[in-house]
């Protein structure tokens, strides 16, 4: 069945693709402390559903994180901002919807994207701060009786990429899904379909111009196959990735250092039994399986690529285990603590990572897992490597 990752992204954009619905701060990176934000903080008003989806930093004292709150009156974009001090509220317009991804390329330059949800099916929703206030741009039109959920944002030279799937009826019949910006408007490129349902859920620039996306394609039973997609600045392409006979596979991350040196992350594990880790490498030629961090408990959900070349991972940790790895450049995995939680709940479902230059340290956020309560609750983490 496709992994769990998948299922929060589409369920809680009540977005049920129907290929998808059997399955499923800390310290911060400078010398100051931030206010009220402690290290795995998880927040949020009683009976308010709260979740964080994407975060990025440009540096140690300006990072995003978007996601969404939810109450029985239905669902709004969420937007935080660190300042160096402290993760605050910041005010967007929109009605109800969420939002998935973040992309800061400047202080006066920061893109979002999600889905809004209408009487008619959901769009695709693209937001973006000038440096003064956010403002919704317009995406394609999508054609009668389609629905747009863009669920992950890059940057290249040329301009930025929305990648997610399109579908029918709000939840039917899913496809890939890509929208570039060329800084004037969004346009639609054409992803070849992979043969019945498919979906992209990540994206990473390879800093040669070429971008990468993946996500899985599903058979008619439900279960998931490894997709990737290759833009080689003029089309996309489908990539050969490798797959287990008998497993059901979804990829949710990627992160690129160069053309030759791309990561891919995901879960991977029998359609009725429980979901391990999955992390394969791009070395130019082919994809290749790759040692997955072995203390992440469940599926990989999100990577980041820091300067240093230190990749970045995070995950499930249903157990309270380590929900963050960070590889050096040896290729050894480490698990830099969260420091101590705000909420007295270890588990959480960390949804994305986001190393912060300057620092050798990553964001993290996420929520956590409905069952410890009425609503689920957003968590944000700092972790750095042991000094």
């Amino acid at each position: 069945m496709p992994g769990r990752r998948v299922g929060r992204l589409v369920r809680r954009a009540a977005v049920t693709l129907a290929a998808l619905a059997a399955a499923t701060a800390a310290a911060p990176p400078a010398a100051t402390v931030p206010h009220g934000v402690p290290s795995g903080a998880a927040s949020g008003p009683a009976g308010l559903s709260r979740e964080l989806r994407g975060v990025r930093a440009t540096g140690p004292h300006t990072a995003w994180a978007v996601g969404h709150e939810e109450d029985a009156q239905g669902r709004a974009p969420l937007v935080e901002q660190f300042d160096g001090r402290a993760w605050r509220r910041v005010t967007v317009p929109g009605g109800p919807g969420g939002l998935d991804a973040v992309l800061p390329l400047g202080r006066r330059d920061v893109w979002a994207v999600g889905s809004a949800t209408g009487p008619a099916g959901d769009r695709g929703l693209a937001l973006h701060f000038d440096g003064r206030a956010w403002r919704e741009v317009p995406l394609p039109d999508e054609p009668t009786g389609r629905s747009a959920h863009p669920f992950a944002l890059t940057g290249d030279a040329d301009g930025v990429w929305a990648v997610g799937a399109g579908t029918g009826e709000r939840t039917a019949d899913p496809r890939p899904l890509a929208y570039r910006w060329d800084g004037a408007a969004w346009h639609r490129t054409d992803v070849p379909a992979p043969g019945g349902d498919a979906v992209l859920l990540a994206a990473a620039s390879d800093g040669a111009g070429g971008v990468w996306a993946v996500g899985a394609a599903y058979d008619p039973d439900g279960t998931g196959r490894p997709l990737a997609a290759h833009w080689d600045g003029t089309a996309w392409r489908l990539v050969e990735v490798p797959s287990t006979d008998g497993a059901s596979t979804t990829l949710e991350a990627v992160a690129a250092f160069a053309p030759d040196d791309v990561w891919a992350a995901g879960g991977t594990g029998p359609a009725d039994g429980p979901t391990e880790p999955v992390l394969l490498h791009w070395d130019g030629v082919r994809w290749r399986p790759a040692p997955a961090p072995g203390a992440v408990d469940g599926a990989l959900h999100a990577l980041d690529a820091a300067a240093d070349g230190t990749l970045w991972a995070a995950g499930e940790r249903p157990s309270g285990g380590p929900g963050v790895a960070r590889r050096g450049r040896g290729g050894r995995w480490s698990y830099p603590p969260a420091g101590r939680e705000a909420s007295g709940e270890s588990a959480a479902s960390l949804l994305s990572v986001a190393a912060v230059p300057g620092t050798d340290g990553a964001w993290a956020v996420g929520a956590t897992p409905p069952q410890l309560g009425d609503a689920w609750q957003a968590v944000t983490e700092w972790h750095r490597p042991p000094r």
